[in-house]
């Protein structure tokens, strides 16, 4: 997957991944949906969600997020780390929670901002099981974990799902600051 896939997809699961928090009541956090679209905090929680959907690629050192950082993204390649291998895994995961977290500790980022990275970066994960070639969930066993879906990076399957994930989005964010009503949508096709 591309770096537009990811973002996409990461602004994506990021909105129903809070959906859900919400609909089950899990943790207070319905102030990341409503109120304005210009709020601070909700600027900066769906950014990192969007950065964070980068950062697994940081072992590539020719991704959008490996040439930015590529202080991090060089030592990741001299120290042989693959590409959809350590930081595409479970254990992948762990680590960057560890890590971002020390952001948080030495107050140089919000937790809502190290909430939106790594629910960012878990969408990432999730993104790239939908490729061919699948993820070794599990490392350092290779074994590969993927749904059946089969998209090759770059192909026409990858241009589709960014279309249908930017639509989803949009029609969330409408229905979120009620300027749509999905139900009256719905209502108004079936009755018709």
């Amino acid at each position: 997957m591309n770096y537009h896939t990811h973002s996409a997809f990461g602004l994506l699961f990021t909105l129903i991944t809070v959906k859900i928090i919400v609909l089950f009541d899990l943790v207070d956090i319905s102030y990341l949906l409503n109120g304005s679209l210009f709020n601070g905090t909700l600027i900066k929680f769906y950014l990192a969600a969007v950065v964070g959907a980068l950062m697994p690629d940081l072992d590539h050192a020719q991704s959008k997020m490996g040439q930015l950082l590529w202080f991090i993204s060089k030592p990741l390649k001299f120290f042989g780390i693959k590409h959809r291998g350590l930081t595409h895994s479970l254990v992948g995961i762990v680590l960057f929670n560890l890590l971002s977290k020390q952001l948080v500790t030495h107050n140089w980022i919000e937790i809502t901002t190290w909430w939106g990275l790594n629910i960012g970066y878990i969408s990432h994960i999730v993104a790239d099981m939908m490729n061919v070639q699948g993820l070794p969930l599990l490392f350092p066993n290779d074994k590969r974990f993927k749904f059946h879906s089969n998209i090759t990076t770059n192909s026409w399957q990858e241009q589709f799902l960014v279309f249908i994930v930017s639509l989803a989005i949009i029609i969330i964010i409408l229905q979120e600051r009620s300027y749509i009503n999905l139900s009256e949508i719905i209502n108004m096709i079936t009755l018709n």
